[in-house]
């Protein structure tokens, strides 16, 4: 029953896999003064063009299901807004589709690809003008915000991931994600200045979601084998580059806002059935928060991705089954569930404008 198992979820990951404006560069700013909307990414199922990014409008209650006028492409991987523009990696079709955040207008389509070979986008982020993309051939791209073009290119690990900016530094977890059994464990420090990679720290086998918080240090989840090694969490502390093992139950992608990280965890039976934890991690004092993000009992299946409106602390929830249009819960500060979205395959991002 292990094989099977392990073979389901692995078949998952699989399916994941092929599934100048100057802001203020800090890695979690101040949140805008309004919120007026969401943006959710719908990655989609591999090879069937299918994915797309809907739009809830949180003053006057409208969703529009794809704001795409042309299919999105295949595999809608991550997203994030810089400036007045929303990045999205479609990482099976090689390349970041460009929209406005207020037309919501499709700018353009950014070609990642080496001579005819696509390079496989993965994971985003921002920084003094500049958008980094991880690539899994194994490279991190930039891309300048004016042009909307890639100026730049430097080598990392293999199958980089996730992807931070932290003063000066981009913080790229190398997965080694195609390697199975024999995953990577390194996350590559990247000085922004001169675009090399300077340093690799060790961290968690076969490394995942990376994010920052305000005070620089960067947290990484990390999937392990699926069979002996497990899943886990770590901080690193940028001053020093000391890893630290935090024991929270979050393998999955997570959310921070302000002090507060929003996490969620996802381990699978042998009857493929799902073991869901949510959380809340305060990044200053360093301690669970005993709040919960659902109180009211409602249940999940099977949760894809995590979001969380920064004035209301509103936090969104997907659900799905890979294979139909799926669900996004919406939780009041209380716990409490407030809205259901139905959405896309696979909703995996959340950005709020």
């Amino acid at each position: 029953m292990e094989k099977i198992f392990k073979g389901f979820y692995l078949l998952l990951i699989a399916m994941s896999f092929t599934a100048c404006e100057k802001d203020d560069s800090t890695p979690n700013p101040e949140p805008a003064e309004t919120v007026s909307g969401v943006f959710i990414l719908n990655q989609g199922s591999d090879g069937q063009n299918n994915a797309g990014i809907s739009y809830y409008d949180l003053e006057t209650g409208d969703f529009k299901f794809d704001i795409a006028t042309a299919s999105l492409g295949d595999t809608g991987q991550d997203m994030i807004a810089y400036g007045s523009k929303l990045y999205v990696s479609v990482s099976e079709s090689g390349r970041v589709t460009v929209f406005d955040l207020k037309s919501h207008t499709r700018l353009k389509d950014i070609d990642l690809k080496n001579g005819e070979q696509l390079r496989y986008p993965r994971y985003l982020a921002s920084y003094n003008g500049k958008v980094y993309v991880t690539t899994f051939d194994g490279n991190v791209v930039r891309i300048d915000t004016t042009s909307l073009s890639q100026d730049g290119i430097t080598p990392v690990g293999p199958n980089p991931e996730g992807i931070a900016a932290v003063t000066g530094k981009l913080y790229v977890a190398n997965s080694g994600g195609l390697s199975y059994p024999n995953y990577n464990n390194t996350l590559s420090i990247v000085d922004i200045a001169t675009f090399k990679e300077e340093e690799t720290l060790t961290v968690g086998l076969n490394p995942s979601f990376v994010h920052a918080d305000s005070y620089g240090n960067v947290y990484l989840t990390y999937r392990g084998n699926y069979d002996d090694i497990s899943a886990g969490f770590q901080q690193i502390d940028t001053k020093t580059n000391t890893v630290t093992d935090i024991p929270i139950p979050a393998n999955q992608d997570f959310v921070i806002v302000g002090d507060s990280l929003y996490f969620y965890g996802v381990t699978y039976n042998a009857d493929y059935t799902t073991n869901n934890t949510f959380g809340i991690y305060n990044v200053k004092t360093r301690q669970l928060v005993p709040d919960q993000i659902i109180t009211d009992g409602t249940k999940i299946t099977t949760p894809y991705g995590i979001g969380v409106n920064e004035k209301t602390k509103d936090v969104y929830i997907s659900d799905t089954d890979y294979s139909n249009p799926g669900t996004v819960y919406v939780f009041g500060e209380d716990g409490k569930k407030k809205n259901t979205l139905k959405v896309g395959l696979n909703a995996c991002k959340f950005v709020f404008y």
